[in-house]
């Protein structure tokens, strides 16, 4: 196939060998791999890009469809931003309700005042447009319907990939990137080690039209003890429903996951009222999601996406890290790739760099989804942010993933936040609903 050609599907039964050498071969064609093939291409770099889907318009169902701010910069690079625009994709921001109230819709700003922002968008939308980006793209070779099927080494590193399908040869490169999701089965030809946490929570995801929303158009969120849930406001008029159900109520979502999901909606305050919403398919229930995480290189190949972390999908981080993963790979790398050279330092930044960025909010994040309550520095963050615009702000700042873990919990914003709570006034719980305790019932 030649490069910058477009996705071609061409019959099942053919097969085409190809022994061919790249500057990089990119094994999945979703967020992560699309974005880190058409990044080095544009570099000027020569990039296989390898997906077990023949299709162009494969998408991934179990997503928040939520991308963080701290994504726009990649977004933007890629030359994607007008094309997510021209999708109807949502620009977001958020408000969240938690037992002191809600937040204010505060969305973080840049040094002049501008208000960041990433996008709500489909990924029935957004992964053929980025799949069909990437493939167009002058010199990337797409090789759709594609599986790996061994790896090849040289001196115990990884330096190629046989693939077979809809084409079959070994794919040889100076560096492999396994860009193929959760289940990374390029992870597992090259034996990396998986790590897990357990997540309490189950996963109920389903899309309607005509939702009423109480709050607003933004996105809204809600971590009200067992009930936890999201609304987000998506492209083309739909809104994307989260639920997550704790593991010892699974019960009756096993027996009727429509109706347990909207159920456990309607006992939110400001709920969106679902009776009269049109439903979009049934609800996807996912009922064991626990965080997983592998180092971000292994015997010199890169891991990136959900390959690399993939966890509790409550805060919605998978789209933003995926983009952002993909970008550090490929500043960390192409200059040794452009001179010729092994990447064997840039993958040491780029380790480093995803250690930095994204070790914090990992651990949080897998912190948080073991517990059925908040803890004590979660209370004392969220009470002063449902009282305080500009806690709320911070707040929002950390959860677009624009700050880590470092500073939002910095002593300052602690001390400030402690400060707060003890001179301000509780924020009004709801302009609507009165507040509930964790089972649901209302109280006066």
């Amino acid at each position: 196939m030649a490069s910058g050609e477009s996705i071609a599907e061409s019959p099942a039964h053919e097969e085409t060998q190809t022994d061919s050498r790249f500057d990089v071969v990119v094994v999945g064609a979703s967020i992560a791999g699309c974005t880190a093939a058409r990044l080095y291409a544009l570099q000027g770099l020569r990039v296989a890009l390898v997906e077990q889907h023949r299709h162009v318009d494969t998408y991934k169902k179990l997503c928040t469809h939520f991308i963080q701010s701290s994504a726009f910069p990649t977004i933007r690079k890629l030359g994607l931003q007008p094309v997510i625009e021209q999708l109807g994709g949502v620009r977001n921001s958020a408000v969240l309700w938690t037992d002191y109230g809600w937040t204010r819709e505060a969305p973080p700003r840049d040094k002049s005042g501008n208000v960041l922002y990433g996008y709500n968008i489909r990924r029935m939308r957004l992964d053929p447009a980025l799949r069909e980006l990437a493939a167009q793209t002058p010199g990337v070779t797409p090789l759709f319907g594609c599986v790996a099927r061994a790896l090849v080494r040289e001196q115990r590193l990884v330096t190629g990939v046989e693939i077979g399908g809809q084409h079959s040869g070994a794919l040889r490169a100076r560096l492999i990137v396994a860009a193929d999701g959760r289940n990374s089965r390029c992870a597992e030809l090259a034996q990396v080690a998986t790590k897990s946490s357990p997540n309490c929570r189950a996963f109920a995801l389903r899309a309607y039209r005509n939702v009423p929303l109480r709050r607003g158009e933004c996105s809204q969120m809600w971590l009200a003890g067992d009930d936890t849930a999201y609304v987000f406001p998506n492209d083309d008029g739909v809104t994307v429903v989260g639920y997550m159900p704790h593991q010892d109520t699974l019960a009756a979502f096993r027996a009727d996951p429509n109706t347990a999901l909207e159920q456990g909606v309607a006992r939110l305050p400001d709920a969106p009222d679902l009776k009269n919403a049109q439903p979009l398919g049934p609800t996807l229930l996912v009922k064991d999601y626990p965080n997983l995480w592998r180092p971000a290189v292994a015997d010199g190949m890169a891991l990136i996406g959900d390959a690399a972390m993939s966890t509790d999908p409550l805060w919605g981080v998978g789209c933003g890290f995926a983009f952002q993963m993909a970008h550090w790979l490929v500043d960390c790398t192409s200059g040794e790739l452009l001179a010729q050279r092994t990447a064997r330092e840039g993958l040491k930044r780029y380790s480093k760099t995803v250690a930095r960025q994204l070790g914090g909010h990992r651990f949080l994040i897998a912190d948080q989804s073991r517990r059925r309550r908040l803890n004590a520095i979660e209370r004392l963050m969220f009470s002063a942010a449902a009282k305080d615009e500009g806690m709320a702000q911070h707040l929002h700042t950390f959860g677009s993933r624009l700050i880590g873990p470092a500073r939002f919990l910095a002593p300052s914003a602690l001390l400030r936040a402690a400060w707060i709570n003890l001179r301000a006034a509780p924020a009004p719980l709801s302009s609507t609903t009165p507040k509930s305790d964790y089972n649901g019932v209302a109280r006066g």
